[in-house]
């Protein structure tokens, strides 16, 4: 088998891990605010464990990376603020944390993130086949985890269940595109950081700015514990993945 057909199979085992985490997120919708620190941990402890130090490993102008990240974050904010603005000028009322194009927003950065989850599965692949089988394996381990956050984002907006199916379908099929799209063209490896970079910004708004403070609405305990196993998770997948 050649390396781009086993890239393209395992990109396609993230589509069941994927699923699961979605599986997972709708059967205990009604512990919603323990899934969302659990997300919010997730998402945080990939920016922390994973895309940050990756991004810096595959840098040389780390300044410039950085201000990558800076723009990824108040990016993603500033299409919230457009967001806001709009729902004003169309319905006189403010767009807040339950406004359901918020959460199509991050379900959308979600399933860009899985995207590239495929494409570096494919660089991988293109680098050496025994580190794509190895990055392909964290990959789907965490993926689980896509799965669950993009569910969690579009419920915790307020948007209906089909929706949130409909974009845990979109987030499923993303990884297998991004393997394919590497199976048609070479990546050319500079780009990589900045592309990491910009997206550690988004998520880190998200697991920070959005789903963290969602599930401290809630009064439970709980909610801090979620949050610590979430990054614990995440952190162990990456170890694992790194090793």
């Amino acid at each position: 088998m050649t390396p781009a057909a086993t890239a393209m199979m395992l990109a396609c085992a993230t589509w069941a891990s994927t699923g699961l985490g979605g599986i997972a997120a709708l059967r205990y919708r009604d512990r919603m605010h323990l899934l969302l620190g659990f997300s919010a941990g997730a998402v945080l402890g990939l920016v922390f464990f994973d895309l940050i130090p990756e991004t810096f490993e595959l840098a040389h102008e780390r300044r410039t990376i950085a201000l990558a990240t800076a723009t990824g974050f108040l990016g993603f904010f500033a299409l919230e603020r457009i967001t806001a603005f709009h729902r004003v000028r169309e319905h006189g009322h403010a767009a807040g944390r339950h406004d359901p194009e918020l959460g199509t927003l991050e379900a959308a950065g979600l399933c860009v993130h899985s995207f590239f989850d495929g494409v570096a599965i494919g660089v991988a692949f293109q680098a050496d086949p025994k580190i794509g089988i190895v990055v392909a394996l964290g990959i789907i381990a965490h993926d689980f985890n896509d799965g669950l956050n993009t569910v969690t984002v579009v419920l915790a907006h307020g948007d209906s269940l089909r929706r949130s199916v409909a974009w845990l379908l979109v987030d499923m099929i993303a990884p297998v595109l991004g393997a394919a799209v590497t199976a048609l063209i070479d990546v050319p490896p500079r780009m990589l950081p900045w592309m990491l970079a910009f997206f550690a910004g988004i998520f880190l708004y998200i697991g920070a700015a959005d789903l963290l403070p969602e599930a401290r609405e809630h009064d439970s305990p709980l909610v801090g514990v979620a949050t610590a196993m979430g990054m614990a998770v995440m952190f162990v997948v990456i170890f694992l993945q790194s090793h």
